[in-house]
């Protein structure tokens, strides 16, 4: 990877707006670390932040964010953008005429045609946004607002928080935005006990593939600390949320799919109600 441009120290405090909608909240955040200024033709790169680490900037430092309610691209399938006409004026899309990444990889950064014709960038599939409330380089206001706003990790989150527009609850998905399940049969591991996972016949685990992944990287509505890895009786590895066994489920063929949820005693995560 490129060497990585750090930001200028900024500790402003949270601005507040003036016509937020219920979702959109204030949050804070501020820079750590020696600055060095990006090179000047670059247009998306990353600042390290003391307490979110790497995370996506525009060339003049501006934070930039990605939406829960959105659903991320895969290779059979096109993000869309569920920030629309009251969502906008507090949430701008990052769209640069020309995107000149640094520190970033170029394979990684898109563009999707918007419902409303205009174009907007995305990494990794998510398509990426500006949080009015930022008003210079290295402010982080946008963080957590509504629970449904981060900063775009990179490398991008291994773990994360999509929500169904319906919907005021989140739920864990992987990197790629495939929903993660826990299943009611499972006995749930706690700080002295390890989880134990009911889904062992090839029929289950063929329809319930377990997840587990490393490095844990999350946005900081979740606890690195609440995820662990145990192991299966067959002898793989396997992750758990605070204590229940995670699972993919063959039925969901996109990002945003949740149909597991049809399924007796299978759930998506609600990482409030555990």
């Amino acid at each position: 990877m490129a060497r990585r441009d750090y930001l200028r120290i900024f500790r402003t405090a949270p601005m507040a707006l003036v016509a937020l909608t219920a979702a959109c909240g204030g949050g804070g955040g501020g820079y750590s670390g020696q600055s060095s200024p990006p090179a000047a033709s670059a247009t998306l790169l990353v600042a390290t932040d003391a307490r979110l680490g790497d995370h996506l900037v525009d060339g003049n430092g501006r934070s930039l964010y990605y939406f829960a309610k959105d659903f991320p691209a895969d290779g059979s399938h096109a993000a869309v953008s569920n920030c629309n006409a009251g969502c906008l004026p507090i949430w701008p899309i990052f769209n640069p005429g020309n995107v000149v990444v640094q520190g970033v990889n170029a394979a990684d950064v898109g563009r999707i045609t918007r419902s409303d014709g205009s174009m907007q960038a995305t990494y990794k599939g998510f398509p990426l946004y500006y949080y009015a409330g930022d008003t210079a380089a290295g402010q982080t206001n946008g963080e957590g607002v509504g629970g449904i706003w981060y900063v775009v990790h990179d490398p991008n989150y291994s773990i994360t928080l999509l929500s169904k527009a319906n919907e005021a609850a989140t739920y864990l998905t992987d990197a790629l935005g495939r929903a993660l399940y826990f299943f009611d049969q499972d006995t749930v591991g706690t700080s002295t006990t390890v989880a134990v996972s009911a889904c062992t016949s090839a029929e289950c685990i063929a329809n319930w593939p377990v997840f587990s992944t490393d490095p844990v990287t999350v946005p900081s509505a979740l606890a690195e600390a609440d995820f662990t890895v145990f192991t299966r009786t067959d002898g793989t590895r396997q992750m758990a949320y605070k204590g229940h066994p995670l699972y993919y489920y063959a039925g969901d063929s996109a990002p945003g799919d949740t149909n597991g949820r049809a399924v007796p005693d299978w759930q998506t995560v609600n990482p409030a109600s555990l």
